[in-house]
């Protein structure tokens, strides 16, 4: 990229349409010196690039919101405001750009409108003298930020206070480390590692959740095996009562064949006592088993029921608050903004503050009450919880209260139809006979409740056998899904060492290019002639290290602040010819704390290495007459900067610096 011009229409300190600078610089001229005291416009210069090349990510915006509408408010002109100006606030950047080997020219666009309390941005470009379309404007952003992301060209904005303050606080390690990633693409790695890293450590939790779901799964099976046995236990049992209860009714109708035959009209009437005897017993057995299975089972629950109650409220409150808990961490600000886009259209626009206020409304709509955690419970045991209390619930006590009571009445009955039925016996002659048949016929009763008791135990764990089946194959399914990302987890670890070991192979290869490369300036920069012979950085910990001609490591403590500040900018300039990029460098301020030699020496030697295209922004303590002289035989274009307070306007003075240039105009 090579700036060729840039105006300002309106923006910071400079007032009015007519605020141009021409950057245009050549081989042999590669300065653009721009004086000016403090509040003069220096800053707002370098802001406007920024802004103009970026718009919102120039403040770390992804897109246009309010803070940066304000932050752009602060930006434009005040007496503009003042007088009213409502849509004349631009910035304009004319640069070239080669691509594919082929020179391109690109004019730059980004205009303000004020509507009321509100600001408003425009943006347009030019190549080749031809507007582009909306589409080929977004393309073309998208592709700036690609090939030059924000922070690369911050890293061609270099401030003399804060060179002077790395150095001075030895961050040298870190800005390397820093600006390294950057120039070298290396960040690409890291960001890389760093999703891959998430991606291992996701995995790690859904292995610990697999390894829940193996035990869960092999406990089922082992469940299901149990109930097939047992049910095929009862089925046998249920076949052989079956069989009894057969062979009993065969030997009950032969015992009543023969009583017919000996004693008929007596068999009718006792058979008829007996008959209504079994009859009582069976249906207090019945409610003797009722109220037997209701104590040995759900009275416990029943005398209990409130606490039971409270247990199942509890268990329901917190599932909705580990279902709230889990959507209010999986759901995110971005993807509800891209929903709430999609959903109300691309015409509408919705900043943070209302994507933060809908994100946070849609979560105090589910949000239960507040509740202490105390159970967290698995999904099997809030179901038994809830179904016991079910239940309990809808028991009904009466009815075992009834069974009881009606036991004591049919007991009653039995005991006066036994006295009858003994009265009968012991004026029959057949009272053996009798008994064998009554006998049978208890045994057949007594078989009927055993097969109805076994069928009743083979519905239930039938049912309970369904269930934890389908709940296998959904376990097994899932597993199913772990073993699938194993293979993802093996190319994850595979690629994250690849990373890894490219990246560290680069640091090492760029490091020691950058330090070679730096070595090369040194001796034409420092005073002390053949001082460094060798310089080693640390590609893990990023310190440098000096050596002398003989090989002996040199303190960095020997150095003096301004041969520090040579050494890191002789670094800086080592790292950019590396890494290959081709940017204008911006220096603000930068020998406001160097000596007289150095500054010397930075003019001759160091600035003219710095590329095609260096701004220098300086004050009036910065340059002398002398070294003016010498800078101006390398410079292209010279401005200085005034504030005319009256006009309330940064003015800008062409071909001219400070008092120097009109002193050597006058002597002319």
């Amino acid at each position: 990229m090579h700036i060729q011009k840039l105006t300002l229409r309106n923006i910071g300190a400079y007032h009015g349409d007519l605020n141009k600078f021409d950057f245009r610089t050549t081989a042999n001229r590669n300065v653009i010196l721009l004086g000016g005291k403090n509040g003069a416009g220096k800053t707002t210069i370098l802001e406007s690039l920024r802004i103009v090349l970026f718009g919102s990510m120039a403040y770390g915006f992804a897109t246009e919101n309010e803070p940066y509408y304000r932050k752009i408010r602060t930006l434009l002109n005040r007496k503009a405001i003042n007088e009213n100006v409502t849509d004349g606030f631009q910035i304009t950047l004319d640069y070239s750009s080669t691509e594919d080997f082929e020179l391109h020219e690109y004019s730059l666009v980004r205009s303000w409108r004020i509507k009321g309390d509100r600001v408003r941005e425009s943006f347009s470009v030019k190549r080749d003298n031809q507007f582009l379309s909306t589409q080929q404007t977004s393309d073309f952003q998208s592709r700036l930020r690609e090939e030059m992301p924000p922070k690369l060209f911050e890293l061609c904005l270099f401030d003399g206070e804060d060179i002077s303050r790395i150095v001075s606080e030895e961050k040298i390690p870190e800005y390397l480390k820093e600006s390294g990633k950057i120039l070298f693409n290396l960040d690409l790695f890291v960001n890389l590692e760093k999703d891959l890293n998430t991606y291992r450590i996701q995995y790690a939790q859904q292995n610990a959740s697999a390894a829940e779901e193996v035990a869960l799964y092999e406990k089922l099976e082992l469940e299901i095996d149990e109930l097939k046995v047992k049910i095929d236990e009862h089925q046998q049992l249920s076949v052989l009562h079956e069989e009894e209860i057969n062979n009993l009714n065969d030997a009950i109708k032969q015992d009543k064949k023969d009583f017919e035959i000996h004693g008929g009209l007596l068999q009718e009437k006792r058979q008829e006592i007996v008959s209504t005897i079994n009859t009582i017993e069976n249906r207090r057995k019945s409610n003797s088993e009722h109220v037997r299975n209701f104590i040995l089972s759900l009275l416990p629950f029943f005398i209990s029921r409130k606490q039971l109650r409270q247990v199942d409220h509890q268990l329901n409150a917190e599932k909705q608050y580990e279902s709230y808990d889990y959507i209010a961490n999986s759901l995110e600000e971005k993807k509800l903004a891209s929903l709430l886009t999609n959903v109300l259209g691309p015409n509408k626009e919705i900043n943070e503050l209302e994507v933060s206020s809908i994100f946070k409304g849609v979560l105090d709509l589910i949000k239960p009450d507040q509740i202490e955690l105390i159970h967290r419970a698995s999904f099997e045991q809030r179901s038994e919880i809830h179904n016991l209390n079910k239940q309990i619930q809808a028991l009904n006590v009466t009815d075992y209260v009834n069974r009881f009571d009606e036991n004591a009445i049919l007991l009653k009955e039995s005991q006066e139809l036994r006295n009858q039925l003994e009265i009968n016996d012991q004026a029959s002659e057949f009272k053996e006979l009798l008994e064998h048949i009554e006998l049978k016929t208890k045994q057949v009763e007594q078989n009927n409740m055993i097969m109805e008791q076994i069928n009743s135990e083979i519905e239930i764990m039938s049912e309970s056998l369904q269930a934890k089946t389908l709940l296998k194959e959904k376990v097994e399914e899932k597993i199913r899904e772990y073993h699938k990302s194993e293979k993802s987890y093996e190319m994850t670890e595979k690629l994250l060492k690849v990373s890894q070991r490219f990246r560290e192979r680069q640091w090492r290869k760029k490091l020691d290019d950058v330090a070679n490369e730096a070595v090369r300036m040194i001796d034409v920069l420092f005073r002390k002639k053949d001082f460094l012979k060798r310089i080693h950085i640390d590609h893990t910990t990023f310190e440098l290290k000096l050596y002398n001609r003989i090989n002996q490591e040199i303190s960095k403590e020997r150095l003096s602040a301004g041969e520090k500040e040579m050494l890191m900018l002789t670094v800086i300039l080592a790292m950019f010819r590396v890494s290959g990029w081709k940017l204008p460098f911006v220096f603000d301020t930068l020998m406001g704390r160097l000596d007289q030699d150095h500054k010397k020496s930075l003019i001759q030697h160091f600035i003219p290495r710095c590329g095609e295209q260096v701004l220098m922004f300086t004050t009036d303590s910065e340059i002398t007459s002398e070294q003016f002289h010498v800078i101006e035989e390398i410079t292209a274009r010279c401005y200085t900067l005034e504030y005319n307070a009256p006009l309330e306007s940064a003015v800008i003075v062409k071909n001219r610096y400070f008092d120097i240039v009109r002193e050597a105009e006058q002597e002319q």
